[in-house]
């Protein structure tokens, strides 16, 4: 987890506790609902403009027509997503998110599904990562388990040391947040991204998975993504403390998001 640059300038910890605007980030949640629903990824929805909750929204950026899911997935287009929120409802998205350990509070308006509801960028990670996970939600964790070493049956063996804490006693391990069929679906919608749409800078050529998301202004540039195989979930966030516009793009996000983790796993 990297939440600054020099933690003697400054303490705060932007992975954990900066609440930033999602973007299209957050449009996932409504493709999950769908497919809970037993909607599929076939489905097409106009390219129209809508209005909803009195506000306008423009169409997509390609035209009028009609696009399905996987493509208006890959290519981020805002009406698509809309329309999906309105077929599921906007609660069936709060839910999914909520499953998905979104603790943020969550404003159920169309607004919601565009990520103008501000989240921490380890609540983002830790919902991708269930997707990456089969479905299979953990909480965010860096302690596995503290021991104690003063009290030992065998002070040679660590694992005879007293338990004093082990994650999931909580009730926060191991949780089925989507089923394992719903995640594969939507892991396969989010391979577009990467192949043919927002995301292609962040190209590996591993079967990663992920999704863009930019706000206003440029202000917060997004890229999360996964590889499946390896089951490992990386977020890249770019933006400003003071939430002052930037010059840069979600693409950018996506390609430092390819430099970092190719080198993982390479």
């Amino acid at each position: 987890m990297v939440g600054g640059t020099d933690y003697g300038q400054s303490q705060f910890n932007r992975a954990s506790q900066a609440l930033r605007q999602p973007g299209s980030t957050f449009k996932v949640f409504a493709y999950a609902a769908a497919l809970e629903q037993g909607i599929s990824p076939g489905t097409t929805y106009s390219c129209s403009s809508l209005n909803w909750g009195g506000r306008q929204f423009r169409g997509c950026r390609s035209g009028g027509g009609a696009l399905d899911m996987y493509t208006g997935l890959a290519r981020s287009e805002n009406v698509v997503a809309l329309r999906i929120a309105q077929a599921v409802g906007l609660e069936a998205v709060v839910q999914v998110a909520r499953r998905l350990g979104i603790e943020a509070d969550l404003n159920p308006v169309p607004g919601l599904v565009l990520g103008q509801s501000e989240v921490t960028p380890l609540q983002l990670t830790g919902a991708f990562a269930t997707i990456a996970n089969d479905g299979v939600w953990n909480r965010p964790h860096g302690i596995v388990r503290v021991l104690d070493s003063s009290d030992c049956t065998d002070p040679q063996a660590i694992e005879s040391c007293r338990l004093i804490y082990e994650f999931g006693q909580a009730g926060d391990a191991d949780r089925e947040a989507l089923s394992a069929t719903v995640a594969d679906q939507l892991t396969q919608l989010m391979r577009g991204v990467v192949q043919g749409g927002t995301g292609q800078a962040a190209a590996l050529g591993f079967g990663e998975a992920g999704k863009t998301g930019t706000t206003d202004d440029n202000r917060d540039l997004w890229f999360i993504g996964f590889v499946p195989r390896y089951q490992v979930t990386t977020t890249v966030w770019l933006g400003n403390d003071d939430n002052s516009p930037t010059r840069a793009s979600s693409g950018q996000a996506a390609a430092l998001w390819g430099d970092y983790m190719g080198q993982a796993l390479r």
